[in-house]
Formats: C-alpha cells, sequence, structure tokens
C-alpha cells in the first residue's frame, strides 16, 4: 500500500494509532476526561528541532482549575519524570486550551504564550508516554502510551492531534496556523496550536488530465481535474508514473475551490508510452501519452520526377521512376514517399536513407520500390514525409520500350530511356509497311568492325576503398559504340569475369552496347574479382576472340581509399575515385609514387553483334562524353535491380 501526502499521512497514523494499538491514548473513566492531552508536537518546527510542545483541551463547559496537576512521561509521578507541575492558578477556560513548550515564543515557532517547562520537555521519537495526573491523585487523567512517530510525521514536522471527536488521533493537516509565526521561505508547520484541531481530508478524485499527449523533451503544462485537491500540496505529491518509474511536478498551482491543479512536470527523461497521473492517492490511469518527437525532415522543394518507365522491352524489373534535383543543396529523402496512388493503390516505397545531389537525379528500379506501373496507365507521386503533394505526373497507354519523360515543353513519350541521366526526346523507328518485299537474311559472316589502338581502355581501379565496394572501371574512347558481351576480365590469380549483363539492361536493347564516351563500373559484387591490396595486380581485358584488349598493372600496395586512374596515358593514384566520371589526379602523400605501368592495346580488335543491334535506340542519341554509369558502386547515387 503506498501512503502519499497529507492524506496518505492521515490514513497511515490512523492506521497505526487505532487499527495497531487501539488503546494508544486512554483515560481513567470510561467516560471522555474533563481535559485530555489534545495535540503533541514531538518533531519539534521549521525552527528548531527541539521546539517541542503540549497541548491540553478543557472539554467541560465551564473553566478548570488545574493547580497541582502534573504532567509526566512514565507511570510514575516521581520528579525525575515530571514535566510539569501547574502552579496555583493555572486555569483552562471553557473549551480551551493550555500550551506546555520547551522554549519561550520569542525563540519557537509558536506566536502564542505558553507554560516554558526549557529541558523538561524533551519528547521521544519512539515508545513515547506521557500521563496527565489530577493533583496527588494516584490515577491519571488521560494518558499517552507506546507512540511511535512516522519517519513521514517526523521529517516535516507534523503534530499528532485529538479527532473533534476525541476519540481518535490523527496528523494534522493544517499548515501554518494562525498561532505560527509567518513563514520564512515557505517553510511549513503542520499544527493547530491554541486552536480546534484540522479538520480530515476527503479523499481526492481525478477525472481528467490535458493534454492527454506530449512529444517527449517538450515541457508538459497539465491541467488536472477533480475533486478534493489541498491548496497546499507539495509538489512531489503530484506525480507522473510509469511501472516503478515516478516523477513530480516541477510547479503546481491549486485553485481555490480544490476543483483543479496546473502542474509542469519536463519530460526530457521520460520514456515514450503511457503514463498514469497521481494526486496523494487518487491515480487516473495511463493519463498521458509521452510520444517521439518526429524526426527533422527536410522540405526542400527542388525535387521533381523527371523520368518513368512502365513497360520495358526487356524484363518488368527494369521499371524505373527517375528524380532530378534542380536546386544548389543536396536534398536528404527521408520520409520522402513515391507512390503510383495518392489514397491507395500499391504499397507506396519510403525513401529514407537516401540524398539526391545538386542538379542530380536518383533512379529507382521496380526491383526495390515493389512499385509496379501499370501499362494500361498510371501516376506517379511525389509526397514530402508531411503528406504535401510536391509533384504529380500520369500518362495513358504505355508504349513498349518507350519511357515517359519531362522536356521544357512538358511530358512525353520518347523512345530513349536515360536513368540517371538528361532527357532525350527521340521517336521510334518507322514501322515497315507489311506489304513492301523484305530481303531474306543473308548468311554471310559480317565482317567485325576494327578499332584504333586506345579504343577501350581500363580507365581505373578501386583496389582498397575505404568504404563500398571495389571496382574496374572500362572506358570506351573511340568514337563508335562497341557490345562488350562475352568480354572478359581477368586478374593477377587468373580469376575471370566474363561481361553477360551490367546492374540494368543499357537503353532498350538486351545488347551490352557502350556509346562513345561511355563509362562502364563493374563492382567487385558483380565480377567476384577482388583486386589486390598489397604485392601488385594485373587486370587485363580480352574481347569474345581472347584477343587482349588492354592490361594494366600496378606492382606494390594499394593505399587505402585510394584509386588508381588513367588520364591521357598517364596512370596514377588518386586520393579521389570517380567512378564513371572523368578521373581527378593525383595525392597528397609524397611518399605514394606511382610504380611502373603497363597498357597494351593492340591495333585491331574484333567486335560481335550486328550493326543494327549495336544502334538499336540510339539513332539520335547524341550523348558526348557524358557519363551513364551502370553499376552498384553507390547505392543511393546508383540502385541496383535484380
Amino acid at each position: 500500500m503506498r501512503v502519499r501526502g497529507k492524506f496518505g499521512m492521515v490514513i497511515a497514523t490512523m492506521i497505526g494509532a487505532v487499527m495497531l494499538a487501539p488503546a494508544v491514548f486512554t483515560s481513567a473513566e470510561e467516560a471522555t476526561p474533563s481535559v485530555v492531552i489534545n495535540e503533541v508536537a514531538w518533531a519539534g518546527s521549521s525552527v528548531d528541532s527541539d521546539d517541542e510542545w503540549i497541548e491540553l483541551k478543557n472539554t467541560d463547559d465551564e473553566p478548570i482549575d488545574i493547580t497541582g496537576w502534573k504532567i509526566t512521561r512514565a507511570n510514575s509521578i516521581n520528579s525525575s519524570n515530571t514535566i510539569v507541575i501547574f502552579e496555583e492558578g493555572t486555569v483552562i477556560p471553557t473549551s480551551g486550551f493550555l500550551l506546555i513548550s520547551r522554549f519561550h515564543k520569542d525563540n519557537s515557532v509558536l506566536n502564542v504564550d505558553s507554560i516554558v517547562v526549557g529541558e523538561k520537555m524533551t519528547l521521544a521519537d519512539s515508545d513515547l508516554r506521557l500521563r496527565l495526573w489530577q493533583l496527588d491523585a494516584e490515577a491519571c487523567i488521560d494518558e499517552l502510551v507506546d507512540i511511535t512517530q512516522s519517519s513521514d510525521d517526523k521529517n516535516k514536522k507534523i503534530t499528532t492531534e485529538r479527532t473533534l471527536d476525541i476519540t481518535g488521533w490523527q496528523s494534522s493537516t493544517s499548515i501554518n496556523h494562525h498561532n505560527f509565526d509567518d513563514p520564512i521561505d515557505d517553510t511549513k508547520n503542520y499544527g493547530t496550536p491554541g486552536a480546534d484541531n484540522s479538520v480530515p481530508l476527503e479523499p481526492p478524485t481525478i477525472t481528467a488530465f490535458t493534454p492527454n499527449s506530449i512529444e517527449r523533451g517538450k515541457q508538459l503544462e497539465a491541467v488536472i481535474t477533480g475533486t478534493n485537491f489541498d491548496k497546499d500540496l507539495l509538489p512531489t505529491q503530484v506525480t507522473l508514473e510509469r511501472g516503478d518509474v515516478s516523477v513530480g511536478s516541477e510547479e503546481i498551482t491549486v485553485s481555490e475551490d480544490g476543483t483543479q491543479i496546473q502542474a509542469l512536470f519536463n519530460t526530457s527523461n521520460l520514456a515514450v508510452g503511457w503514463w498514469d497521473v497521481v494526486v496523494m492517492e487518487a491515480i487516473l490511469q495511463q493519463a498521458v501519452e509521452v510520444m517521439e518527437p518526429p524526426p527533422n525532415y527536410d522540405l526542400t522543394t527542388t525535387v521533381r520526377i523527371n523520368e518513368a518507365y512502365p513497360q520495358p522491352n526487356t524484363t518488368s524489373n527494369d521499371e524505373f521512376i527517375e528524380l532530378y534535383n534542380f536546386g544548389e543543396k543536396t536534398v536528404d529523402l527521408k520520409g520522402w514517399i513515391l507512390d503510383d496512388v495518392r489514397n491507395g493503390g500499391s504499397s507506396e516505397f519510403v525513401l529514407d536513407g537516401r540524398n539526391i545531389l545538386p542538379k542530380s537525379y536518383l533512379t529507382i528500379y521496380k526491383s526495390e520500390s515493389k512499385l509496379t506501373m501499370n501499362d494500361s496507365g498510371d501516376d506517379v507521386y511525389l509526397l514530402q514525409p508531411n503528406g504535401f503533394e510536391l509533384d504529380h505526373t500520369a500518362y495513358t497507354e504505355a508504349p513498349r520500350g518507350q519511357t515517359w519523360s519531362r522536356f521544357d515543353d512538358g511530358w512525353k513519350w520518347t523512345n530513349s530511356p536515360t536513368p540517371n541521366g538528361k532527357n532525350i526526346f527521340s521517336t521510334p523507328p518507322a514501322q515497315e509497311d507489311e506489304s513492301t518485299p523484305v530481303d531474306e537474311p543473308d548468311d554471310t559472316p559480317v565482317e567485325n568492325p576494327t578499332f584504333e589502338k586506345g579504343d577501350v581502355v581500363i580507365s581505373e581501379l578501386l583496389p582498397n576503398p575505404v568504404e563500398d565496394d571495389e571496382f574496374i572501371e572500362l572506358y570506351n574512347n573511340s568514337s563508335s559504340p562497341i557490345d562488350l558481351k562475352n568480354w572478359v576480365l581477368q586478374d593477377k590469380s587468373k580469376h575471370k569475369y566474363k561481361v553477360s549483363d551490367f546492374a540494368i539492361t543499357i537503353q532498350t536493347t538486351s545488347a551490352l552496347t557502350v556509346q562513345a564516351g561511355q563509362y562502364v563500373v563493374i563492382t567487385e559484387k558483380m565480377s567476384g574479382i577482388a583486386l589486390n591490396n598489397s604485392g601488385g595486380e594485373i587486370v587485363t581485358l580480352y574481347d569474345p576472340s581472347g584477343n587482349v584488349v588492354a592490361t594494366v598493372s600496378y606492382v606494390d600496395k594499394a593505399p587505402s581509399g585510394a584509386a588508381y586512374a588513367w588520364e591521357d596515358g598517364m596512370w596514377t593514384w588518386t586520393k579521389t575515385p570517380t567512378p564513371g566520371q572523368v578521373n581527378i589526379l593525383g595525392l597528397d602523400e609524397a611518399d605514394e609514387a606511382p610504380p611502373a605501368v603497363d597498357i597494351l592495346m593492340p591495333d585491331s580488335l574484333p567486335v560481335t553483334g550486328k550493326q543494327n543491334q549495336r544502334w538499336m535506340g540510339f539513332g539520335l542519341i547524341s550523348l558526348g562524353l557524358s557519363a551513364i554509369v551502370f553499376w552498384n558502386y553507390a547505392k543511393h547515387r546508383y540502385p541496383q535491380s535484380d
């Protein structure tokens, strides 16, 4: 059982005094005596712990002369146990009171007259026994037997007093009675010296608590509604509780009628979940829910839907939605949402953990988002974390192999999907008239074109990354597209990787055609080739006929985080890996000199595939030196499909 506040003190005292020791205070007669011990201040006061006093009360309807009466601390009436012998002429008026104290009121919290007895007024905190004797009679008028004071009463300087009907006992609930000196610094003294005892408090009730929710870390300014709230409550008597944790209010104000409390709580250290509110013994369960504050979302408005590819002519996993950031700063997409229906439809895709750089693209494939765009027509929505619809596009029936792309003059279907790149408008090739005779295919083998030295190069290696994945970068240094299907990469340990597929299918064809000026980044996860960090390495590129196209080697250890990069025929270590982009040469460390390099490129190479396959979908494409990177080096920039 928990005992809180003044009401708790009343209950605790009454249980101890009445239930556990029903004869604590007794009288020599069965009837109420004419004079009783009415109140005992055995804990001292806020001024001094020895500032103790005893109060007698006349219960008769006429004055009583108590000349020669005595109060003792034990059963006997010998002088060593005597606290006071009342002098001649000591009279207690009708229904009046008489105080016996250790200190004069000038040195006491009392501001009423009393009979001062000095050090004889020494009251024990436990097993206290007081007796009131009439003249020299052997029988006592009233007595207090074997009382042990509660620690709460002792700490708060609370007196023990008779109930108003004289039959029981209670802890005083009166604070700073007018017969005490004015309190200093909000100190409190409990008791009713020289006055009627306090009225027991009715237990409080709680009917409402507002607000019923609060974000953790914010101040909770609560209003508690109920009944019988004591205006003199201490802050610790209004608490929020959850399990074994109790948090007191920092400030409280109680209304004059005792029906409302305004309380202030600090929620910084409160656990997330429901909390009960407790006022003395009253409890309102699940009064307030402490909630985790929402993340500090980035609500920048410079991101737009740039491209949607609903019906690839390869596999459905090649469907994608592309975003573009036309702003000048990176946007954190945490909490942002892609969806194909504004309020329903397939499950939304939350873009947590992704940033989009300024003037950059972000492509999300179906294999990752699980968003299925309907071939017969659909919508694409970009929603910010606060629910704001930042962008929306809609299309009707999607032609196979065409992408729905944003241009300066509006949205259009184009035959040139450009994930992570600038949109290019091109129309599909004209359909041949079925009535036009079609030449039968010629079985004569197509003569493979030849290449000049340096058309295809290994342009960059990342053997020892700080994070992410190792990679080998290839660059089409020629002026024509090259199909890399079935080309082979081999390392020093003779581990081989045959190029058969990239992270995504290039453009709209199933061929692995790389345009002039394009890079291809092949990661360790794709190839299974792990470049040596020490002892040197040799990487060789073979065409499908087994001819060596290019070879590069380094003879020493690979610096941590550095890339081995080629530019204008020169190889060196650089602190800045640039997968899929123009290399940036140079290291900060002077002792990292570039080792010797071997680059082997034959004068001519056979190329597989027919001319129309290599150029399918590229008739009007002019990519120049722009890098369309097909790799899984950084998932937040170049998402990989299954």
